[in-house]
């Protein structure tokens, strides 16, 4: 587990990423359980848990909890959770156009250079 001091020290690139995931999370499932009018005790029970591990849950810079926690609560909550990875672009190349594909782009920019600002 990496916590929030260590991340914010080490300068680790990830962290905003994580905070930011985090913080989503936390705001939807606190903004659940104040509609539902949920306590967090009961929740706890409902979720098998601890209350001290709902409050890491759902408070927004404590990273330092599992993956199993958060699916439950979220599941207690009526969400389902879904995680998704997708690559990342570490370099961008440039890359010659195809000779027939010139013109169209050139037409395409003065097409879009006609369009009104909004």
């Amino acid at each position: 587990m990496v916590h929030l001091a260590a991340m914010r020290t080490i300068r680790d690139p990830s962290a905003k990423d994580v905070f930011a995931i985090k913080r989503t999370i936390s705001r939807t499932l606190r903004s659940r359980l104040k509609q539902r009018g949920v306590t967090l005790a009961s929740l706890a029970r409902e979720t098998g848990t601890s209350r001290t591990a709902i409050r890491r849950v759902l408070d927004a810079s404590n990273t330092s909890i599992t993956l199993y926690t958060i699916v439950r609560t979220a599941r207690s909550l009526g969400y389902q959770v879904r995680l998704s990875l997708e690559p990342s672009i570490e370099r961008i190349e440039r890359v010659e156009a195809p000779a027939e594909a010139v013109p169209l782009m050139r037409d395409l920019g003065e097409a879009l250079d006609r369009l009104r600002a909004r």
